[in-house]
């Protein structure tokens, strides 16, 4: 019998989740459709642009993502000690871009006026539900895939359910199981055969991750020629709500711009959660961008059918120091979301996971077992 998501996802308590969500009735949110012969791509920036826009607006933060044809993965870490910061009045202003009570002419939403801020931010009660709404993985969920749905059904002329069930849920438990899994997401496109490598994996953070890196590290030049490369236009028909990104946003998440293509490279930095820690912004993993890129970029080629093979002796350290199990890293990697259930993480994190839900055995602890190793090297 399937637990309540309420038993194991506290919406109070920061957390790490692998959530994923796949259509119904053979339907395309992106890519061609051979049944029906119509090409659906453009639903991915709208989904992407749409990802942004809520990354903006709660207190949810975007370390991994992947889209592809008919289901989309994503690693979403709430933090609600970040919406206890917000004054009530910031609350409100949040509040009100996701729900706008203003529209222009065409239909879209307006920024929210400040009458409108204050008589909100005036009750008490209601603010205090909304700052809950803001930091919780369900409530995020529910306002990506309802209005992809709305907007893909209306596309295609039709009722009915978009997506073929609420979204599924795993929660990472430490670093080692959301280092294993952001890797699996990331690789989702080469595992498809969609892809041969992290660079081309189109509409995933590490692509995108990896042209802000390009772009911050290479000479103007060469960054611009990258830039300029791999830059593509929204479609004419992608609706993104005007002046989404305008709005009080602190320091920490700071606000996208939804005029930028989704490819850009200077976009990434502003809103996917960071590798390693920087100033302003704790990061999601110890190890450094590069050491990531390298861990994605090595596994990637192993998992390929012509390429599949031994680990790397370079990427052996990195892998006990996050603690993994070197010898099982591409199984672990290729078939992360079916060895885990509800989380997945060490041993005793898992262990004491399992002891929470009042449960004495959990799918996927054997798989934990093998995987991870019991105590990885604490980081400086």
């Amino acid at each position: 019998m399937a637990l309540p998501r309420s038993n194991y996802v506290k919406e109070d308590q920061e957390g790490v989740y692998h959530c994923y969500t796949r259509c119904v009735r053979r339907a395309f949110l992106c890519g061609s459709d051979e049944l029906t012969h119509k090409d659906f791509s453009h639903r991915k920036a709208i989904l992407l642009e749409r990802l942004r826009f809520l990354a903006a607006i709660f207190a949810v933060e975007v370390c991994a993502y992947a889209i592809l044809a008919n289901h989309y993965h994503l690693i979403l870490r709430i933090l609600p000690s970040l919406a206890t910061q917000w004054s009530d009045l910031e609350v409100a202003a949040r509040w009100l871009m996701l729900f706008p009570k203003r529209h222009g002419k065409r239909g879209d939403p307006l920024i929210p006026v400040e009458e409108q801020i204050k008589a909100l931010a005036s009750c008490p009660e209601r603010i205090a539900q909304l700052r809950n709404r803001l930091s919780s993985l369900s409530w995020f969920m529910g306002r990506l895939n309802e209005f992809i749905a709305r907007a893909a059904n209306k596309e295609d002329d039709v009722k009915g359910r978009f997506w073929e069930s609420r979204f599924k849920c795993q929660v990472l438990l430490d670093d080692a199981s959301t280092v294993a899994c952001m890797v699996y997401v990331d690789l989702n496109l080469i595992r498809a055969g969609i892809a041969n490598s992290p660079e081309e994996s189109d509409f995933t953070s590490i692509q995108e991750r990896i042209r802000a890196w390009k772009y911050e590290t290479m000479p103007s030049t060469e960054a611009s020629a990258e830039q300029e490369t791999h830059s593509e236009s929204l479609p004419a028909d992608v609706f993104i709500p005007e002046n989404a990104g305008e709005f009080p946003i602190d320091a920490q998440k700071p606000a996208p711009s939804p005029c930028i293509p989704p490819c850009d490279a200077t976009l990434s930095a502003a809103w996917l959660c960071p590798i390693a820690s920087e100033p302003q912004r704790r990061g999601i993993l110890q190890i450094t961008p590069e050491e990531y890129f390298d861990l994605v970029d090595k596994s990637g080629r192993m998992i390929r059918p012509d390429k599949r093979g031994a680990i790397d002796a370079d990427l052996e350290p990195i892998l006990l120091r996050i603690g993994a199990n070197p010898k099982l890293w591409v199984e672990t990697v290729s078939r992360f979301g079916s060895k885990f259930c509800l989380a997945a993480g060490l041993m005793p994190n898992l262990r004491a996971f399992a002891d929470r839900l009042g449960k004495r055995w959990l799918q996927g602890i054997g798989a934990a077992r093998a995987a991870f190793t019991s105590s990885p090297p604490q980081s400086a």
